[in-house]
């Protein structure tokens, strides 16, 4: 840990800087809070920053290089003390309450590296492909970023986020081995160190903060309860009154029940859905969208929460939501609409300040990107309307068609719902107490949406389960902070009985945590390190050496040819860990992206031609139709074609690199 706590404290400087830089302008937003919004500057120069940079790259005005993203920085500081009416007033804070708020925000990042260390991997899940979009982005001089999994063609997707972790990077000096690795610890940190803003700025007390950051950050839902029965195994989900012990054996069997308790159940009960929150996301270690959403939804709240939400400001904010997670974007703005409908503030030039901010934030990504969503589709379609589309309405077969049992919703949203009715016994509202409802409405609304609605993608079983894990994950926030400020409230007017049925709701959601950092970090027993690629110099020793190599040699304009293959997979890692394009990656997500299998299908037979074809002249014609520069032939590319023609590989190129049974061959004038 010494080493790696040196390159925590360097990557905890680059993220004081940014914060400092925007602190300035996020005192002007946050003015009438206790700490002026300290804890939002980081997220606030996060986006700022990384907007501007990527904007100059995107109009060919200034390269994504270290100095493009110091003069960038040395803007937003000038622009932030311009709007301060004196230099003085940012003296006014104290600067006790800096350092101590500084203290907290480092703990957690500390805390959380410390508990990635000790499974450190970039690999599993999705992580190839968020490593693969920041390496990309890391080795571009322009915007927008190109596609590591389908070359000649720019990524097909939301990922101002990811962006985010390169200008990071390359600010800090660090490797993206590590920096992968820290972002996750940093938005950890980012969503206690900002939810505990929140919650102290509602409740005016400190335990106030400590419960909604808890709540937000770590707690879980009560799924938790099958850890006290016999549980189930696999999609077999059973309703939780058949897998009770009888009382006699409940002790003697608690233990095994406790051990076997799976905690990634807990995000996938309903059956053919998903609804994370992001206790688990922290745990599984995807530095995804919805991740990296994180800390601009906390401000976006936060922002909400003030008594003259800034519109310009706002509606940027909304433009980098859906930047980054794209319906976290209509999500946010649809909920200040509603705000502003019950606060009577609906004016029409609001709404079009609004929603002309977030347009022009994020036209110049719109411009790039192909919406792989195919329409809105009606859930349970009535017969007479199968496979028909009315208007903006979808209505596929009688098939398509799922709910989700009440049970099992309660087990999911009930603790929220409990908290959530506290709010309405009593007979006056605050101001604030009455934006804590229309969260608690408009959250209810985005569980109750896919109930009826879905977003169309290429899942066919699983025709809703993304619509449920994005809207579901915005609940779970909104909710949490409705339910530490709730808590609170109840315990500060002494309802005895609220609370006696509050506090095993409580303990369930609490312990979540216990299961799952025990079960993916091993009980914390073997410290591993930050480094993210740890795992693939021990079992691919030879592929590793030879990325280490492309990144050094190969120039940036190299498009490489290696195995293609099914997602969550080792395949496509030369092109995820050097950002360098691939003729085709990750087959089924390009087929999400690219909206179509058509597309993707006669690259993956090209490359298979590429390698198992015994005709010289047809290979050459492939690598010159993709403008391979560089071919890989290694383990898994043996494996994957057992046919595979290495020999005529030296006959069309050159073997420029070989490690054991790893071998690159660089392509003579593009195979022409």
């Amino acid at each position: 840990m010494g080493t790696d706590f040196w390159i925590v404290l360097q990557w905890w400087g680059t993220l004081f800087l940014v914060g400092a830089v925007a602190f300035p302008l996020t005192k002007q937003l946050f003015s009438s809070w206790h700490d002026r919004g300290y804890f939002f500057s980081k997220a606030v120069g996060m986006a700022v920053v990384t907007y501007l940079v990527y904007l100059l790259g995107m109009l060919h005005i200034a390269p994504f290089v270290p100095i493009t993203i110091v003069v960038v920085l040395t803007v937003v500081f000038l622009f932030g003390l311009i709007l301060n009416k004196s230099p003085k007033e940012l003296t006014l804070l104290r600067w006790r309450t800096i350092l101590l708020e500084e203290f907290f925000f480092f703990a957690a990042l500390l805390f959380w590296s410390w508990v990635k260390g000790h499974e450190p991997s970039v690999r599993g899940l999705e992580k190839f492909m968020d490593y693969g979009f920041m390496q990309s982005i890391l080795a571009s001089t322009w915007f927008p970023a190109g596609d590591m999994w389908y070359s000649g063609f720019p990524i097909n997707y939301y990922y101002f986020g990811h962006t985010v972790v390169a200008v990071l990077t390359k600010l800090s000096g660090l490797d993206l081995a590590f920096t992968f690795n820290l972002m996750l610890a940093t938005i950890f940190a980012l969503c206690a160190t900002m939810s505990f803003s929140i919650g102290k700025q509602l409740t005016k007390g400190v335990w106030g903060g400590l419960l909604t950051a808890w709540l937000v950050t770590l707690a879980g839902n009560m799924q938790t309860l099958y850890a006290f029965t016999r549980g189930y195994t696999g999609e077999d989900v059973q309703p939780i009154w058949q897998l009770l012990w009888p009382i006699g054996e409940f002790i003697a069997k608690l233990p095994e029940g406790l051990e076997r308790y799976w905690y990634a159940n807990a995000t996938r009960f309903i059956p053919f859905t998903i609804h994370e929150f992001p206790s688990y996301s922290f745990v599984v270690s995807d530095v995804h969208g919805h991740v990296l959403s994180i800390p601009f939804v906390l401000l976006a709240i936060a922002l909400l929460l003030t008594p003259h939400t800034p519109l310009i400001f706002y509606g940027f904010l909304c433009g980098v939501l859906l930047m980054t997670n794209a319906l976290d974007g209509p999500i946010y703005v649809g909920l200040f609409l509603v705000v502003l409908l019950i606060s009577k503030r609906m004016g029409w030039k609001n709404v079009v300040v609004l929603i002309s901010s977030a347009a022009i934030t994020s036209l110049p990504f719109l411009l790039h990107f192909k919406s792989f969503v195919s329409g809105l589709a009606v859930n349970c379609p009535p017969a007479f309307l199968a496979d028909r589309k009315i208007g903006l309405l979808l209505f596929e077969g009688v098939e398509k068609c799922q709910h989700s049992p009440l049970w099992m919703m309660y087990l999911l949203w009930g603790f929220f719902w409990y908290c959530g009715i506290f709010l309405f016994l009593k007979k006056k509202f605050t101001q604030i107490e009455k934006i804590l409802i229309i969260f608690f409405f408009f959250s209810i609304s985005l569980l109750i949406f896919p109930e009826f609605f879905y977003f169309k993608d290429i899942y066919p079983a699983h025709f809703r389960s993304n619509t449920m894990f994005k809207l579901g994950y915005d609940a779970f926030i909104l909710f949490s902070i409705i339910s530490g400020y709730a808590i609170v409230k109840a315990i500060g007017a002494r309802k005895k009985l609220f609370l006696l049925f509050l506090i095993p709701q409580l303990f369930l959601i609490s312990i979540y945590p216990i299961f799952s950092v025990r079960s993916y970090f091993n009980s914390l027993r073997e410290y591993k390190g930050l480094d993210g690629l740890a795992w693939m110099q021990e079992q691919y020793s030879d592929d590793y050496v030879a990325i280490e190599w492309m990144k050094k040699n190969a120039p940036a304009s190299s498009v490489i040819v290696e195995a293609d293959g099914d997602s969550y997979t080792d395949y496509a890692r030369f092109s995820a860990f050097t950002g360098l394009p691939t003729v085709v990656g990750w087959a089924v997500h390009e087929w999400l992206w690219r909206g179509t299998y058509d597309v993707v299908a006669p690259r993956r037979e090209d490359v298979r031609i590429m390698y198992e074809s015994v005709n010289i002249d047809e290979t050459k014609k492939i690598l010159a139709t993709y403008g391979v520069t560089h071919v890989v032939a290694g383990t898994i590319e043996r494996q994957k074609y057992p046919n595979l023609v290495e020999g005529k590989f030296p006959l069309i190129g050159e073997m420029v690199f070989t490690s054991g049974e790893t071998r690159i061959y660089a392509i003579d004038n593009y195979g022409k």
